[in-house]
């Protein structure tokens, strides 16, 4: 997660991706299960989301994705909204590496499925930034997956640099379903991943395919942790609503 600081002026020494999650909340401690970190609720079994990060995340970069803090603020929310929120590492490191990272992905969640605590049919997948390239085959084929929902916060659904035949694009295989699909999109996103969504949007609306969106209003890339401010906070309340209703 990288973008512009909007943020107060308390931690200008931080990267953006690791700054304090905007959203006050109650803090829950994941438990380790395999490759998964666990957010559990109080009671189980419970519906799950699955977070799929972005990249590509440098090897050698210190901090990793699971420790970020938007990725630990929402996966709190989420166990105190009633789920298990499953986060993990795939290994996306450069452009040689999706097919690997893809394989992770699906590896995660069956694992994650098949955990007892979990509700297995009502699953879903949550991707964040250049995690969204990995959205398009989990739109094509949904139930392959066992996702009963998706949602992507500034999602790149497409990228025009990436050449990989593999690789299906959400922006083309959105229209396909009609699985419950949410955007978050940030006013102030990235152009090429703002006109991927676009298009999206175009060509599901083209086909009468409903998608629900969630426009953050002043917000940037990484706006969980960049914007202080009570757009981004409603944005991602109002995030967590949405999976309440999906998978309830």
């Amino acid at each position: 997660m990288v973008g512009s600081s909007a943020m107060s002026s308390d931690t200008p020494d931080l990267p953006p991706h690791l700054r304090p999650f905007v959203l006050s909340h109650d803090e829950v401690e994941p438990i380790p299960s395999g490759n998964l970190d666990l957010y559990l609720p109080t009671r189980t079994p419970a519906p799950t989301v699955l977070m799929v990060h972005g990249g590509p995340v440098p090897r050698e970069r210190e901090v990793r994705p699971p420790q970020w803090p938007a990725f630990r603020g929402y996966g709190a929310l989420l166990a105190q909204a009633g789920f298990v929120c499953g986060m993990f590492e795939h290994g996306f490191v450069d452009d040689e590496s999706f097919g690997a990272a893809q394989e992770n992905i699906r590896d995660a969640a069956l694992a994650l499925r098949n955990d007892p605590r979990v509700d297995p049919d009502r699953f879903g997948m949550w991707f964040f930034s250049a995690g969204g390239l990995f959205m398009g085959p989990v739109l094509a084929e949904p139930s392959g997956w066992g996702a009963a929902a998706v949602a992507g916060t500034y999602a790149a659904t497409d990228d025009p640099d990436v050449d990989d035949p593999e690789l299906l694009r959400a922006s083309t295989t959105a229209a396909l379903s009609d699985v419950p699909l949410l955007l978050v999109r940030p006013e102030n996103d990235f152009a090429w991943i703002a006109t991927a969504g676009s298009e999206l949007l175009e060509r599901c609306g083209s086909k009468g395919r409903r998608v629900d969106v969630i426009e953050v209003a002043g917000g940037h890339h990484g706006f969980e942790t960049v914007d202080d401010t009570d757009d981004a906070r409603d944005a991602i309340q109002r995030s967590i609503d949405w999976w309440v209703r999906a998978l309830r």
